[in-house]
């Protein structure tokens, strides 16, 4: 899944993979890359010509509410782009995506135009989110579904930041209900040197692909992936 140099998403773990879309109106191709019942990942490629305006914006986020998911993402990616088949490096228009966890008549839309790279693409998490579905016994369930996803977690709070035996770097954090153990492998933003210059206490943002999981409280998640954003005090 991963070249050695920069981490790749090209994603081949999904339950409903690369089902592809044109619309008559519209120039782009929307594919589907990862989806499972409630969760959907898709990666949007513009048409020649097109502009990544307020007006496509709006009808890229019609398009993906309509699936009627919880969470639905789309990674916007140019003409020509390699998309999520290249490195986390790949550049990108933005992020869009609808929540409808209640299931009400209409999705929250909302738009990540910072996200310039495609280490940015994967279901939209908090820390605390993530911790706050893993604690209810209502919701954990999805936990399953969202391990087969590359998250992009903000707001990790890290309890410890250690090497194995072999000198391997890894973020360590935990919450009532959740332990979530990380390696560090790349970034587009900072150097393995400063990803292990890291301390505890800091706060981190991730593009996390889960290795090993444990679908039971608490829940054990073991993860590798890039570092979007350092936070220190």
């Amino acid at each position: 899944m991963f070249s050695k140099a920069l981490l790749k998403i090209c994603i081949t773990t999904s339950i409903l993979l690369g089902a592809s879309f044109s619309f008559a109106t519209n120039a782009y191709t929307l594919t589907e890359k990862v989806a499972t019942k409630h969760f959907a990942l898709y990666e949007v490629i513009l048409g020649k010509g097109e502009v990544y305006d307020s007006s496509l914006k709006n009808i890229i986020a019609n398009d993906v509410a309509r699936k009627g998911k919880y969470q639905a993402t789309a990674a916007i990616f140019d003409t020509g782009s390699k998309g999520m088949s290249g490195t986390i490096a790949e550049p990108m228009l933005g992020v869009i995506t609808a929540e409808n966890y209640s299931q009400n008549a209409s999705s929250n839309i909302t738009f990540d135009d910072n996200a310039k790279h495609a280490t940015y693409a994967g279901i939209y998490l908090t820390f605390k989110q993530f911790s706050t579905l893993a604690d209810n016994k209502n919701l954990s369930q999805l936990i399953s579904e969202l391990v087969s996803f590359p998250l992009v977690i903000s707001q990790v709070p890290l309890e410890m930041v250690s090497k194995n035996y072999r000198g391997e770097l890894f973020y360590t954090t935990d919450s009532r209900a959740l332990i979530f153990d990380f390696a560090p492998i790349d970034s587009v933003y900072y150097t393995k040197a400063q990803m292990a210059k890291v301390k505890k206490d800091c706060k981190v943002n991730l593009l996390a692909i889960a290795d090993r999981t444990v679908n039971r409280l608490p829940f054990f998640i073991s993860a590798h992936g890039a570092v979007n954003d350092i936070l220190c005090n």
